[in-house]
């Protein structure tokens, strides 16, 4: 066939579509044989040509339908799997299906690899994701920390129960800060430069007391120390990001291991909560400081100059000195609390229990007790500041028990359940007479009551008082100074006034005697005893002697050395009595009472002077631990409360006395009053 005559067909076939297709596939055989045979192109496109058409002319004979079945695809397949370094013209050898064979496994392999890496890609778009969604959940942004705003918080600290809130307008650029607790009922205006002021409700009125500069508190932790946590928290009901500072990753010299976390809003960065929890792993792991504030609410800028003065304006601001109110000679420093709630308030923390063991004569054997009375005290402080805060009838203040928590000193003040009747061997109950009563009654004035006691380190209290109590002595790992000490009515007490009125002289008589003689009636001593039992050992015996004779207190028990000569206040009977009428008639009528109490919330604890009335105060039979001394009642505001002496020295207390209101009955004053019968 002529060179014209295959270009004339090919035109035509390209013409009717039938080599469109084929068309680049033609050229590219043709070009490669060319060049692996040196053959000119011209040539090897003629004879690719001529194949291709003697082909589809030999088609095209069969029949119409025949080549209808053949698709473009298996053309184009046909004419790959041709032989290209041989001559057109060859005819095709045996191995041409060999071949063909070999390039579809060689194109299934290329599937294969394409599936692999397709897979890889997936896996590697997959993991790329991950890393931006975790890049999401890692705070990078440390929280601004603004220097003018107003901000609204809540302290908390769980282990006391206490939630305190707290309204805070600060501005470092006019170096002023005022803070507001419980809604305004008690207000600290400070100033750097100028004068600061205490605004505080004292009895029934507002008063105004100032002071010299003072430093402004910070209710933000500083930063430097926090790292960023990875992962988000939900907080108060929002998705937070969280930024830690440990103490101590591991237990330090002190054994003592603690972690601050701030919560800061994962969308907007704003504060949300500050959480500190720490605890001592030597004396048990136990959660002896926490406490929580959170930021409510926080508006960054300037606050108006007024703010800071005119409250102040409106009162008439006095000296913190004035010696005609109940006030600390200088500002007490309650607003400090939030600084030293700080990391970086640990040196003040440790200065404030400094000055507090030296003032109380306290010493440890370690400095993981130390670290952990450390703690102790100023969660009390945190308590006795926020109480104080509150505006109450009555005022807190740390004394010698600000070291032990409420736990321990419960443990060291049990006793047994008292019962009344003839459990606890009464001759008789007391009955009403109706007698006019003064408006007050103290027998303090009158001698019939002698200087407060102190039971110090054991557990004596049935040799002060009536009622039943019992010593449980707490067991540390290691040794503290810190006195244990055990609630106790104080049976001498009641004796000595008994006996004042009887001879109108006052006498003290020796609780050393009972701790040391009456162990044959069921008492042990610092391990306690039965107040029964000690009156069977009075009425034995014929009396009990005074100091003067037996000697004074020692704290713990000796031999019993009763010289029966010396013995005074022979004793018959002892009397019940029951209710705040029969309370009141016969501290008039008879002389100071032994009563019993509940003495185990924190606020009896660090009671410093005004009238008690906490209603947490129980008033149940088996709610009464502790054992004291009524010497009279008072009025206050219309309400009546009973005077009533207690024998933790006169460091607790209103120099050892307290006045417990009688509305409700208010920590069990009226439940089983008693008094000795005298022969």
């Amino acid at each position: 066939m002529e060179m014209s005559e295959f270009s004339s067909q090919l035109e035509k076939l390209i013409v009717n579509d039938e080599l469109k297709e084929d068309a680049d596939a033609i050229r590219w055989a043709a070009n490669t044989q060319a060049l692996a045979s040196q053959t000119p192109l011209a040539k090897t496109i003629d004879a690719r040509l001529e194949t291709v058409i003697r082909q589809k002319m030999a088609r095209s004979k069969k029949g119409a339908s025949k080549h209808d079945e053949k698709s473009n695809a298996e053309q184009h397949e046909r004419l790959l799997d041709e032989p290209t370094y041989h001559d057109m013209d060859t005819p095709v050898s045996a191995d041409a299906g060999f071949v063909t064979r070999k390039v579809k496994r060689n194109g299934a392999w290329c599937s294969f690899v394409w599936l692999g890496l397709i897979a890889v890609g997936v896996v590697a778009i997959v993991a790329i994701l991950k890393v931006s969604k975790q890049g999401d959940e890692f705070p990078t942004v440390k929280p601004w920390l603004p220097s003018q705003y107003e901000a609204s918080i809540t302290f908390r600290m769980p282990y006391m129960n206490l939630v305190e809130p707290v309204f805070v307008h600060t501005d470092e650029v006019l170096g002023a800060q005022k803070l507001s607790f419980y809604g305004g009922t008690q207000e600290y205006i400070l100033n750097v430069t100028g004068p600061s002021y205490q605004i505080i409700p004292v009895i029934d009125s507002i008063k105004c007391f100032t002071d010299g500069p003072s430093s402004l508190q910070h209710i933000f932790p500083q930063l430097t120390a926090f790292e960023p946590m990875h992962g988000k928290t939900v907080v108060n009901s929002i998705e937070c990001f969280t930024w830690k500072y440990d103490v101590a990753s591991t237990p330090d010299n002190s054994s003592y291991i603690g972690t601050y976390k701030l919560y800061v809003n994962a969308v907007t960065n704003a504060l949300v909560q500050f959480h500190f929890v720490g605890h001592n792993v030597v004396l048990g792991g136990s959660h002896t400081d926490e406490y929580i504030i959170d930021y409510n609410y926080i508006r960054e800028g300037p606050v108006a100059p007024q703010t800071f003065h005119y409250r102040v304006d409106t009162l008439n601001c006095t000296g913190s000195s004035d010696e005609t109110i109940n006030v600390p000679t200088s500002l007490s420093s309650p607003w400090h609390d939030l600084h030293m709630r700080m990391p970086e308030g640990h040196d003040a923390r440790m200065e404030a229990f400094d000055q507090f063991a030296l003032q109380h004569g306290k010493s440890f054997d370690s400095s993981s007790e130390t670290m952990h009375r450390a703690s102790v005290f100023h969660a009390n402080m945190q308590y006795i500041n926020s109480m104080n805060r509150k505006g109450l009838s009555y005022s807190l203040a740390m004394n010698h028990l600000g070291d032990r928590t409420h736990d321990e000193m419960k443990a060291m003040f049990g006793r047994k359940s008292l019962k009344r009747a003839a459990d606890n061997e009464a001759g008789g109950v007391y009955e009403l007479k109706h007698v006019a009563l003064p408006d007050e009654w103290d027998w303090r004035p009158q001698g019939g009551v002698t200087p407060v006691k102190d039971q110090g380190n054991c557990g004596s209290c049935w040799t002060f008082g009536y009622v039943i109590c019992d010593m449980t002595k707490v067991k540390k790992k290691r040794k503290s100074t810190g006195m244990i000490f055990l609630f106790v009515n104080s049976t001498t007490g009641a004796l000595e006034g008994q006996w004042y009125r009887k001879t109108n002289h006052t006498v003290s008589f020796s609780q050393q005697n009972l701790l040391d003689c009456s162990w044959d009636e069921g008492n042990n001593a610092c391990n306690g005893g039965l107040d029964y039992q000690a009156y069977r050992w009075i009425i034995k015996h014929g009396g009990l002697e005074p100091e003067a004779t037996y000697g004074s207190y020692k704290n713990l028990p000796g031999f019993c050395h009763f010289n029966a000569s010396n013995a005074l206040a022979r004793v018959t009977s002892f009397v019940n009595i029951s209710g705040v009428d029969e309370l009141n008639e016969a501290l008039v009528t008879v002389g100071p009472l032994s009563v019993s109490i509940d003495a185990t919330p924190p606020s009896f604890y660090f009671y410093a002077g005004g009238y008690y009335n906490d209603l947490n105060c129980k008033s149940g039979i088996d709610d009464l631990d502790h054992s004291v001394v009524a010497v009279g009642y008072t009025k206050h505001l219309g309400k009546t409360y009973t005077l009533v002496k207690n024998s933790w020295s006169t460091h607790w207390g209103d120099n050892g006395y307290i006045k417990i209101a009688q509305e409700d009955n208010i920590c069990g004053v009226a439940t089983s009053p008693t008094y000795p019968m005298l022969a």
